[in-house]
């Protein structure tokens, strides 16, 4: 296999600009988005992004221009799917309009197009990029589009932050952003947006009056936290994401070195009993079925979750042989994860990834089924696979519990601990 299924768009481990695009503006509540594209991008788009919300194709438009749409542009096609949305009983909060990378190619103005309906209510519209990117690409330029219209200089409020860089469309990702503002909360900052992930319209113009931006996923964070310093002067930090009990309380003091909390010995406090509570039940399982103990482990995640995931596993959760590290996509801070053997990059080490997987021996894999299919095909049936990343199509997922954070900590020991006691039944 050669490196390119492993970093194609719209195979294996990513999607187009267009579905990250997408996903941030989706994740704006009240906001409708239009594709300006085929049905075949429409659709492609939908199913992801129909993961996370169920009724999202009441608010998910698509314009679907026909072959004539090359020559005489998409005009008449864009405007008579507005008009629908101008019929419905209310009025989107946002209308996000983007063009898919075929009907970029043809060159309307989609904002001259839109701004000549003069609509009674909030619109921005951009090309979407899928042509030159994948989903972090897309979901950048929409939050950077949105916020260059709506975002105003405001002044700073002590004791407040943004979080950047998190998305209700990556798996688990609304459960696990209400974790993080719950933590922050309680450690005594006021969240005052989280772009992408549930913050409204009137949220977002307010961005700047944070006074400090916390990155969170690097790869769709960072470019937009060094944006908001150009703009407003807010200082940032890249703080990774807080897996475990011990990479929550890690965050936590990175956030406040940068702002002193209010109040963080109360969310401390709570690290110390729920780390308690979780190590008097591992030695009571330990009792039963032996050490959590598995030959290899890999962990194949978005960039900056697999490897903050990776060095939870190890440090708290298990004992492995070796620790694989693959990012679905570039990061920066490989020193998130001090115990990894390897780390792999999606867009790079095909070869090393397959070979990877098809090693023999017990292995715990926390990824997708992009991984889990090779391994299986491989007749490897010691696996162990927890999804924790999209395709996901052997597990479904229905509850709102975060992964992340104190909470997510007793979950994730939970999952793993449950799933070898089920192989050691198998045995």
């Amino acid at each position: 296999m050669s490196d390119k299924p492993w970093g194609n768009i719209c195979n294996r481990v990513d999607t187009c600009a267009l579905t990250g695009a997408g996903a941030f503006c989706a994740g704006i509540p009240g906001s409708e988005i239009l594709v300006n594209g085929p049905l075949w991008c429409y659709f492609y788009a939908l199913r992801y992004l129909e993961h996370a919300d169920y009724h999202m194709a009441e608010r998910f438009h698509g314009s679907q221009p026909d072959n004539s749409a090359i020559v005489y542009g998409s005009e008449s096609y864009l405007t008579d799917t507005i008009n629908r949305i101008l019929q419905q009983d209310k009025y989107p909060e946002l209308l996000f309009v983007e063009s898919s990378c075929s009907l970029s190619l043809i060159g309307d103005d989609l904002n001259g197009i839109v701004n000549k309906l003069q609509l009674p209510f909030p619109h921005v519209a951009m090309d979407s990029g899928g042509i030159v990117g994948g989903f972090a690409a897309g979901y950048i330029k929409a939050c950077k589009t949105v916020l260059d219209k709506f975002a105003a200089a405001v002044e700073q409020e002590a004791n407040t932050v943004n979080l950047l860089g998190l998305s209700d469309f990556y798996y688990n990702g609304k459960a696990d952003t209400a974790e993080l503002v719950r933590i922050l909360r309680k450690a005594g900052y006021r969240v005052n947006c989280v772009p992408g992930s549930g913050s409204k319209l009137a949220a977002l113009r307010n961005i700047g009056a944070a006074a400090l931006n916390i990155v969170c996923h690097e790869e769709l964070g960072l470019e937009i936290a060094a944006y908001l310093k150009e703009r407003f002067g807010t200082a940032y930090i890249s703080a990774g994401l807080p897996y475990g009990i011990e990479g929550t309380r890690k965050w936590l003091q990175k956030i406040n070195e940068a702002l002193p909390a209010k109040a963080m010995q109360a969310i401390l406090a709570e690290c110390d009993e729920k780390s308690a509570f979780l190590q008097s039940w591992n030695n009571d399982s330990r009792c039963s079925w032996g050490s959590l103990w598995f030959d290899r482990a890999v962990v194949a995640m978005p960039g900056t979750a697999a490897l903050c995931l990776g060095n939870a596993l190890v440090s708290e959760w298990c004992d492995t042989g070796s620790l694989t590290i693959i990012c679905q996509n570039r990061v920066e801070q490989k020193d998130l994860c001090k115990f990894a053997d390897d780390i792999l990059f999606a867009d790079s080490d095909g070869d090393k990834i397959s070979a990877c997987l098809k090693e023999e021996g017990t292995l715990l894999l926390l990824g997708s089924s992009s991984e889990s299919s090779i391994i299986r095909h491989s007749g490897n049936k010691e696996l162990i696979s927890l999804n924790m990343a999209f395709p996901a199509t052997e597990q479904i997922l229905l509850t709102d519990i975060p992964y992340m954070g104190i909470k997510g900590s007793a979950h994730m020991l939970e999952r793993i601990w449950n799933a070898f006691i089920q192989q050691s039944l198998r045995r």
